[in-house]
């Protein structure tokens, strides 16, 4: 029997020590030895990295060939713009530097809570004079100011709001247009409203848009989001007001620096007034008056210009949604340098998937074939955070010019090879993403490292006026900040919004002109600031 005791070994030699150890212990002792010796013989032959020459070379192989795959790599910077560049990347450090200092970063935050600190910021008005191109993603019945929507309801004699809670069909807030004597029980005059509720303007302001309370862990977002869609789809859809709606949406764009803007429309022949219900004015009626408001924006800013994306819903069905295809099809012949795409919107994880449209795309192949006339898809598809929810293969598939949103994009890789091989454009909206709970820290979106694989973007708002900002200068600023972006990657961002659009060849020629003058002014505008 071995009495052998590890507080034996204190008072032995190494010899004497190996002599009395049990013969298992030999045994692993001896495969470590042997394994020890092995690895220490695999090891001894690679250098390490630290303090050598080599180190630094493949620290550089590495961000170098990073740099290259970069969305913006391919441009070059002028004298000037590297000049401005330093200047901007200065701000930039600077303002990182201050949220760094507070612990509050608010592109990380929820857009109410750090919103004050962006239009109180110096890069937020900086930004705000820089020219962006283009906008493709803005649907027209929330692009502009909600503002504007209290401030034209209350002047209007006609214009009634629900004031009541919600109730059967109405929602508190709804807004509708009535003839006297036809006005349904609960809705007031809006100026009957203004003249006798205190803070009437306020108040409905509130029921039109979102606010920090949307985060809530207990709130629908969707469904609060079609809520608001819901109240102002009576005031959207007056054709009294239509026209100067868009003057006030199109005018609201061009202050913040927008020269082309792509707006999702139905164009059913929704419109009503107080003699025609709603369908009483055709698709025809509705593109002329946008062509009206782009002529009056154009007397004052001759650059601009727009086009129409037609969008139904996927909620629909097949035979629904192939009616609009046709439609659309005859607009886009009779309307070419207006009606320029084809889409599907609405919430992505409810409705149906895209390729349940199958007999549709279809369709659009043998109406193709049949016209000579090509209508592009421009689907709005991965606005999800589900990867069940796989309509972005489609929409590569399918050969979509650009993906709206695209968000869940980054689960599915091969789809993002193919739409990197393919150059589409994907639509970001960052502020709407997070805001219809897709993403809370904006440094954690994936554009951000789509950017950085070589994959196109543009940036939009989306619904600005019911997310309660206006123009694209607030999703401008919230990148800038959470990307740690430069000068190449703006400019690159705003030539996109005009080489990724649907302006025809001499059309984006004009509008490259027109934007260079305006970046070269930008530019010096830098320059010399202080």
């Amino acid at each position: 029997m071995n009495n052998w005791q590890p507080s034996q070994a204190r008072s032995l030699t190494s010899q004497q020590t190996i002599a009395v150890l049990p013969s298992k212990v030999l045994v692993i002792l001896a495969w470590l030895l042997v394994l020890g010796t092995g690895l220490g013989c695999t090891r001894q032959h690679v250098a390490s990295p630290l303090g050598s020459r080599s180190y630094a070379q493949r620290l550089h192989h590495l961000e170098q060939a990073d740099s290259l795959r970069n969305f913006s790599s391919g441009l070059r910077l002028s004298a000037a713009e590297e000049q401005a560049n330093r200047r901007l990347v200065a701000l930039r450090q600077q303002a990182l530097a201050h949220y760094d200092s507070i612990h509050f970063f608010p592109p990380a935050r929820n857009f109410y809570r750090g919103r004050h600190q962006l239009y109180a910021s110096r890069l937020y008005h900086l930004l705000q004079t820089m020219p962006k191109g283009g906008v493709h993603h803005l649907h027209p019945g929330a692009g502009g100011s909600p503002w504007w929507m209290v401030q034209r309801a209350v002047r209007e004699p006609n214009c009634y709001v629900f004031w009541q809670p919600d109730r059967g069909p109405y929602l508190k807030g709804e807004l509708h247009f009535f003839r006297a004597g036809e006005v349904p029980p609960g809705f007031v005059a809006a100026q009957e409203l203004q003249r006798t509720v205190p803070g009437f303007g306020a108040q409905l302001h509130a029921l039109l848009t979102f606010d920090e309370r949307m985060s809530h862990d207990s709130v629908d977002v969707w469904r609060e989001f079609e809520k608001r869609f819901q109240r102002v789809g009576g005031f959207t859809g007056y054709q009294p007001v239509f026209e100067d709606m868009a003057v006030a949406t199109f005018d609201s764009l061009v202050a913040d620096g927008v020269q082309h803007v792509e707006l999702r429309t139905g164009l059913s022949g929704s419109l009503y007034d107080l003699h025609h219900p709603a369908g009483s004015f055709p698709a025809d009626s509705i593109i002329r008056y946008y062509q009206r408001a782009g002529q009056r924006v154009q007397a004052r800013q001759p650059a601009f210009t727009f086009k129409l994306i037609y969008a139904d819903l996927r909620f629909k069905t097949t035979e629904q949604i192939q009616r609009s295809l046709r439609t659309a099809f005859r607009l886009h012949r009779r309307y070419p340098s207006v009606v320029a795409a084809f889409d599907l919107v609405a919430h992505e994880d409810a409705g149906h998937p895209t390729r349940y449209f199958q007999e549709v795309w279809r369709v659009r192949d043998s109406l193709t074939a049949a016209t000579g006339v090509q209508l592009p898809l421009c689907l709005h598809d991965g606005e999800s955070t589900w990867q069940h929810v796989h309509n972005v293969y489609d929409a590569a598939v399918l050969g979509s010019n650009r993906i709206g949103h695209g968000f869940n994009l980054a689960f599915f890789p091969a789809a993002e090879d193919l739409v990197r091989k393919q150059n589409i454009c994907i639509e970001v909206s960052p502020l709407s993403n997070q805001l219809l709970d897709y993403v809370g820290d904006l440094r954690l979106h994936p554009a951000h490292t789509w950017i950085r694989r070589g994959v196109q973007i543009s940036i939009s708002p989306d619904d600005p006026a019911i997310f309660d900002y206006v123009g694209v200068t607030p999703d401008y600023w919230s990148v800038f900040l959470a990307w740690e972006l430069d000068l190449r990657d703006l400019k690159q961002l705003a030539l996109n919004g005009i080489n990724y659009s649907y302006l025809d060849a001499a059309e984006k020629q004009r509008a490259l002109a027109a934007w260079q003058l305006d970046w070269q002014r930008f530019v010096a505008r830098l320059n010399q600031s202080t």
